[in-house]
């Protein structure tokens, strides 16, 4: 079921969150704009001997500005799943992550489906980034945008005014996930046609040997995943997780592959909102 918060969920103009696949019937008659994100794809995991670092490329995003709907209409949802990030405690070859789902909805007043796809996984090769999901439907003056691809350990972001920002390529803690373009105070603030992301990206995090152990480097809604960067066998890197849509920073440890994780890509979203207009 769908699920509603924030200052604009309640009253005649109610907002729905919806986070699971399913036939959704609209509660009441009136004028609504549909966003919709895919999910973020996962970063790889890997080590020095191996190859390089990739984060996972951001969903796509849509947005449909005005639709009529009455309560005898119906839409096929469907919600895409964040990809996971790489790991392999016995291989020494490495692992990509796996890439984000899609995110469609199709129904009535809709020409066709209408589909915000998932990023890619991280990659072990570098010198191909891991691509953001892309945009695919027509009508009803409908505007998408492809994500941000993932960069050189960093997850990409989601774009919904551009082409999401790729994530950045990796630095002694200086790199970071790709930052969308309506970064915010986070999703719940979204309402009347207006989808805003969270304020921060994962910030890259280096270790070296001896130093302090790699740390979660997460991402906010709509932004991508910070790398887990780590010269020390004993500490893991782990890849920050990319928030709603975006994609997951890459796990690397230099000499001890198997200490690597890869992060999470978000998964995807769409948000129905009532119009007063």
């Amino acid at each position: 079921m769908p699920y509603a918060f924030g200052a604009a969920a309640g009253g005649a103009f109610p907002q729905l969150f919806i986070t699971k696949s399913q036939t959704w019937v609209p509660p009441q008659d009136g004028t609504i704009c549909i966003h919709a994100v895919g999910a973020g794809g996962g970063g790889n995991q890997t080590d020095s001997s191996v190859g390089n670092t990739s984060g996972g490329g951001a969903g796509a995003y849509f947005k449909v500005s005005s639709l009529a709907v009455t309560t005898s209409g119906s839409f096929t949802i469907v919600i895409g799943a964040g990809g996971r990030g790489g790991h392999d405690g016995s291989s020494t070859s490495g692992t990509a992550g796996a890439a984000g789902g899609n995110t469609t909805i199709a129904g009535t007043g809709l020409t066709g489906t209408k589909t915000s796809g998932g990023g890619a996984g991280g990659l072990q090769d570098s010198s191909n980034q891991a691509l953001g999901g892309s945009f695919s439907g027509s009508g009803e003056s409908v505007v998408g945008y492809s994500g941000g691809a993932g960069g050189y350990g960093n997850g990409g972001a989601v774009g919904v005014y551009a082409t999401g920002q790729a994530g950045q390529n990796i630095g002694h803690g200086q790199a970071a996930g790709g930052q969308s373009d309506a970064a915010g105070s986070g999703i719940e603030t979204s309402g009347f046609g207006i989808i805003v992301g969270g304020r921060y990206s994962g910030a890259g995090v280096y270790n070296y040997a001896g130093g302090n152990g790699i740390q979660h480097n997460n991402a906010d809604d709509l932004n991508g995943g910070g790398v887990g960067y780590s010269t020390a066998g004993n500490q893991p890197g782990v890849g920050g997780n990319g928030g709603l849509g975006g994609g997951g920073g890459a796990g690397y440890c230099t000499g001890y592959e198997n200490n690597g994780y890869g992060g999470h890509g978000g998964d995807g979203i769409i948000i129905i909102q009532y119009l007063p207009w």
